[in-house]
C-alpha cells in the first residue's frame, strides 16, 4: 500500500488498527519527504500492532520508482520486535545476550533494519548471528540519504530512532534469494591493511594504485579523481568467498591513495574486481526471481530489497530491471544502502550492488 504524503499514511494506519486479520505492519520511507521526524513520531503514536521499517533513499511501490511517500506492507502473522540502539551504559553485545534469551526460539525468520551509517552496524549483524545462527532466515536492508550521513531512519513500533537497528521475529518462513550480476575482471588481491571501512593497502601496495592500474588496463579509460565516482560505480570489489556467489563491496571514494567502502572488508580476505553493464545486472536480477518462480501463482507475497547503487549506475534504464521484477505482479520494496539477506548458508553480512527477493504466505 503507497500513500503519496504523511495525512495519508496517518488515515492508513488508523484502518489498518482496525482490521484484525492484520497481526504486524512493515513501514518504509523515503529520505526526500517533507514531514520531519516529530510529524513522523507523532503518526506512528497511533500505531497500536507490531511494526518495523525504515527511512530509505527511494522505494519501490505499485512497481514503480519513488522518491517520496511511504510503503506500508500488511503482515498476516505476529511479529516480535526488538530494537537495539546505542546506550552508554550497555555494550550491544549484552543488549543482545539479554534480549535474545527471551525470545521466541520458534522464529523461522528474522527481518532486520539498520543505520548503514551506524558505527555498530559490523558487531551487531555478528551478534545476532552469534544468537540466532544459521536456523533462520534473514531479510532486511540498511536505511538512511545518499547524503552519506548519519539520520534517524530505524522505525520500530511508535518511533524513530538514529544510532538503532530494529529486528522483528516471525513463526513464518520466508524464502529468501539474493543475485546480483557483477563479474570479476582480475585475480584474487589480498587485502593486507584497512582501516574501519578504508582498505589502506591490496597485495601491500597503496590501494587505490593496485585498484586504478587494473581498472585502466581493463577498461582502457585513466582513473583520476574527477571520474573516480563514475568509474567507480561499475567496478565495485568483491569478496571471494567459498561456494558462494561473490560478495560484492561498493566503492565510493578515494583519499590518499586510500580505498573507501559503504561496508567493512577484512584484513587478509582477498578480493575480486567486478564490472558490470545493463545486460549483465538485468541478467542477475532474473536468475534471482527464477528460484522461486514457481511459487507464482500461488497465494504469496513478494518484496524486493534492490541496492540504490544499481539504480544509480543503471540510471533511466534502471527501468529495465524494474520490469524484470513487475514480470509477474507489480513489484513492491525498497532501495538500500545495503542488503541484509541469508537463508542459512553462510554467515550473516551486508551485501552491496545486490537484489534480493523475498516472498512469504
Amino acid at each position: 500500500m503507497y500513500f503519496t504524503d504523511l495525512k495519508k499514511l496517518e488515515n492508513g494506519l488508523k484502518t489498518m488498527q482496525k482490521d484484525e486479520n492484520i497481526k504486524s505492519i512493515l513501514l518504509f520511507g523515503c529520505d526526500k519527504n517533507t514531514a520531519d521526524d516529530a510529524e513522523l513520531k507523532e503518526v506512528l503514536r497511533l500505531n497500536t500492532k507490531p511494526l518495523l521499517g525504515g527511512i530509505f533513499p527511494q522505494i519501490i511501490a505499485d512497481g514503480e520508482l519513488k522518491e517520496i511517500g511511504f510503503l506500508i506492507i500488511p503482515f498476516f502473522e505476529e511479529i516480535e520486535v526488538k530494537l537495539f540502539e546505542t546506550q552508554k551504559s550497555i555494550s550491544i553485545e549484552t543488549q543482545l545476550e539479554s534480549e535474545m534469551t527471551s525470545v521466541s526460539r520458534e522464529a523461522k525468520s528474522v527481518f532486520c533494519f539498520v543505520n548503514a551509517f551506524w558505527e555498530e552496524k559490523t558487531s551487531f549483524l555478528k551478534g545476532l548471528y552469534d544468537e540466532l545462527g544459521p536456523i533462520v532466515n534473514y531479510i532486511g536492508g540498511c536505511a538512511g540519504s545518499l547524503s552519506l550521513q548519519s539520520l534517524p531512519c530505524v522505525i520500530a513500533n511508535q518511533n524513530i530512532y538514529e544510532n538503532a537497528a530494529v529486528i522483528g521475529l516471525t513463526k513464518s518462513s520466508i524464502l529468501v534469494s539474493s543475485g546480483h550480476g557483477w563479474k570479476p575482471i582480475s585475480e584474487p588481491i589480498k587485502v593486507t591493511e584497512t582501516d574501519g571501512r578504508t582498505i589502506v593497502s591490496l597485495n601491500w601496495k597503496p590501494a587505490f594504485e593496485e585498484y586504478k592500474s587494473i581498472v585502466e588496463a581493463y577498461s582502457n579509460q585513466s582513473l583520476i579523481n574527477d571520474n573516480f565516482y563514475e568509474m567507480a560505480k561499475s567496478h565495485p570489489l568483491g569478496l571471494v568467498k567459498l561456494e558462494n556467489e561473490m560478495v560484492v563491496r561498493d566503492v565510493y571514494a578515494n583519499k590518499n591513495n586510500k580505498l573507501h567502502l559503504v561496508d567493512d572488508v577484512n584484513v587478509g580476505e582477498y578480493v575480486k574486481i567486478m564490472n558490470g553493464s545493463l545486460s549483465s545486472l538485468v541478467e542477475g536480477a532474473k536468475h534471482t526471481l527464477e528460484k522461486y518462480d514457481y511459487l507464482n501463482n500461488e497465494n504469496y507475497t513478494t518484496f524486493y530489497i534492490d541496492c540504490v547503487s544499481r539504480a544509480l549506475f543503471l540510471k533511466d534504464d534502471f527501468q529495465q530491471e524494474l520490469n524484470v521484477l513487475n514480470k509477474n505482479e507489480l513489484a513492491n520494496g525498497i532501495l538500500s544502502i545495503g542488503e541484509i539477506a541469508n537463508s542459512g548458508d553462510s554467515f550473516l553480512e551486508v551485501l552491496n550492488k545486490t537484489i534480493v527477493v523475498a516472498k512469504w504466505k
